[in-house]
């Protein structure tokens, strides 16, 4: 009789304990729902969420929008049925806004600031160009710096180290070459792309 006490005791324990498991599951459920409509969109994860492409101006072939510092902002869409912001989306609606790097570009040809430098850098046309007006008349007056800092703003603005003094990138034809550099163990590393 003592054993059946026993059962009966240890089925009431697990019965009671099963209840508070459920109870404590339920609770963490509602909780996690909870969390999940109070996240952020901007904290959304890879896969949750698609961003459009920015879009292109035609004439300089580059990002239109493209702050000085090389940022354009772009729409993200959360995926179907992701909840964020306190809202189910259906994957059609905006639900952030994300910057992206980009090329900022103003009016500063690439090919005409190479030519310039070739036939009239040592008198300084090219420093000129680009807006760096005080070192284009030093350039001028000592003929492009007794020629050999003629040569070596020449080559520099081939590889597109020098650029306008605006802080923009160089205008390149969409079948031109862009350089990008790439820092390598304290040295540079010119990479093509």
């Amino acid at each position: 009789m003592s054993k059946n006490i026993q059962l009966k005791n240890l089925k009431m324990l697990i019965s009671a304990l099963s209840h508070v498991f459920l109870t404590i599951l339920l609770v963490q459920k509602a909780a996690c729902v909870d969390s999940w409509k109070k996240r952020n969109c901007s904290e959304l994860r890879i896969g949750q969420f698609n961003c459009s492409t920015p879009k292109i101006d035609p004439q300089k072939q580059n990002e239109l929008n493209c702050t000085k510092d090389g940022l354009v902002l772009v729409e993200c869409y959360p995926a179907k049925n992701v909840i964020c912001d306190n809202k189910i989306f259906d994957g059609n609606t905006v639900g952030f806004y994300r910057n992206l790097k980009c090329r900022y570009v103003t009016n500063y040809n690439y090919q005409t600031t190479v030519l310039l430098s070739i036939f009239f850098g040592i008198f300084g046309v090219d420093r000129f160009y680009l807006g760096y007006y005080s070192i284009g008349v030093i350039k001028a007056c000592t003929f492009g710096f007794m020629l050999i800092g003629y040569l070596i703003e020449m080559l520099m603005i081939i590889t597109q180290h020098l650029g306008p003094a605006d802080g923009s990138k160089f205008l390149v034809d969409h079948y031109g070459q862009i350089l990008y550099t790439q820092g390598v163990v304290g040295r540079e590393l010119i990479l093509f792309s």
